[in-house]
């Protein structure tokens, strides 16, 4: 603006036709001096202006990064934590077993339903031929258990019979081994030697009760264990050489106890002692019979003979009876060996089988033929 106001001032001082005003000239300096005021009020306005709305422009842009950041805060606050995590997963695997527990639980009732369904359709779909072999499977699983469990030979064999019975009422000529084998079964039963318990428990109940009339014969034997004799014996002269040796003997043997001693005939106490020893011996036999325990019977009546022929006299008739007794029940058995007769329920259910899977093969040839 210098410039140009010196620029027009020196073409004034060069042109002298020009004439200059005073006031014009005041004027246009004043104009001159407003302008740049104006212009810089102008770009203060400008800049205030931009300013306020740099302000606003921030301050919108400050708000909605709050937003965001409260959108971000309260989506990671609503997302799960690692224990929460972990609570879910248990719960999810809690459920999963759950079901797998239901589907086994499915699966076995569904295999017992089918189960149960091929038995129905077994049973309804049998004729009278089936129901009658079902009738004589029975039979025979009756028989042996009577035999195993009761070792009943009587009923056994009659068990038997009734099967044989139904078979030959079936009329069927491809069952004929089967009752030949029951047969044979039905021989082996009746011709196996059966234990008379009944007679057994009787006999040893008659021996308890006999043993108290017999009197043992070889008191001297017990003396030597439980005599008290006096320090000195007077001996007779006129026994026999073995009796005084004998006599001698037990005198030399004194027995001491605590207890205050009783006169008694020594060969009294004897007799009392073993008699109530074979009378227990007795009983604890006859109740190892009603056990059926074979191994104890055996024992007691091992030392119920032993005891017997050590403490009584055999040359008398009723111990001589008695001990034959006593040796007859020791050989009898009260367990003896039971026979085999499953093999006429393996025979059928061959027989069954064999028929099962020759039907399925027939089918198919008459379905191919047709």
């Amino acid at each position: 603006m210098k410039n140009i106001e010196q620029q027009k001032n020196n073409e004034a001082e060069t042109d002298p036709g020009v004439e200059i005003d005073a006031d014009e000239s005041g004027s246009r300096k004043q104009r001159h001096y407003l302008l740049p005021v104006f212009l810089f009020l102008g770009v203060i306005a400008i800049m205030a202006a931009g300013s306020y709305q740099a302000w606003q422009l921030f301050t919108q842009s400050q708000q909605q990064t709050q937003v965001v950041i409260q959108q971000l805060q309260d989506e990671l606050a609503k997302r799960p934590t690692l224990s929460r995590v972990d609570s879910g997963i248990k719960s999810i695997r809690q459920s999963v077993n759950k079901t797998d527990d239901r589907l086994s639980g499915l699966e076995r009732g569904q295999q017992a339903l089918a189960d149960s369904t091929e038995k129905l359709y077994e049973l309804y779909g049998r004729d009278e031929n089936g129901w009658k072999l079902a009738e004589v499977e029975y039979l025979m699983l009756v028989a042996q258990h009577k035999l195993v469990l009761e070792n009943d030979f009587e009923g056994s064999a009659k068990t038997l019979k009734a099967a044989s019975d139904r078979i030959a009422e079936l009329a069927d000529p491809g069952l004929l081994p089967v009752r030949v084998q029951i047969n044979e079964e039905i021989v082996q039963l009746k011709s196996r030697a059966r234990p008379d318990l009944v007679g057994m428990t009787l006999l040893l109940s008659r021996l308890t009760r006999q043993i108290s009339s017999l009197k043992p014969g070889y008191q001297t034997q017990a003396k030597k264990a439980e005599t008290t004799a006096p320090d000195k014996v007077a001996t007779d002269p006129n026994l026999p050489l073995q009796q005084k040796v004998m006599d001698f003997m037990t005198s030399l043997v004194t027995i001491k106890s605590s207890q205050p001693e009783t006169k008694k005939s020594t060969a009294a106490t004897v007799i009392i002692d073993v008699t109530e020893k074979l009378e227990d011996y007795l009983k604890l036999t006859r109740w190892s019979v009603l056990e059926r325990d074979a191994f104890q019977y055996k024992k007691l009546m091992a030392q119920n003979v032993n005891l017997f022929k050590e403490y009584y006299d055999l040359t008398k008739a009723a111990n001589a009876d008695f001990y034959e007794s006593l040796l007859a029940l020791q050989k009898s058995q009260i367990k003896p060996e039971l026979p085999d007769i499953s093999g006429s329920l393996l025979l059928l259910k061959q027989v069954q089988q064999k028929r099962e899977s020759e039907t399925p093969q027939q089918n198919s040839q008459e379905t191919d033929n047709g």
